[in-house]
């Protein structure tokens, strides 16, 4: 659930408390979520205070090279 919040929003930065309202979870299970998700390179925490956290795009999301 919160990798698919966050990749519906790559463009985006967002707090434990903030996602976790979306997503109607308890913070703290949504920050535990975020800190394996950032372990596993899925996103990363791009400020510390506040911890924002933001989608890593895969390989497979970014589009092709056309320019061959």
């Amino acid at each position: 659930m919160v990798t698919a919040f966050l990749a519906a929003h790559p463009d985006e930065a967002f707090t434990a408390t903030k996602i976790s309202r979306h997503l109607e979870h308890s913070s703290g299970a949504t920050a535990n979520s975020l800190t394996a998700l950032v372990k596993n390179g899925i996103a990363r925490q791009v400020s510390e205070n506040p911890r924002r956290y933001q989608y890593v795009p895969s390989q497979s999301d970014t589009p092709a090279d056309t320019n061959n």
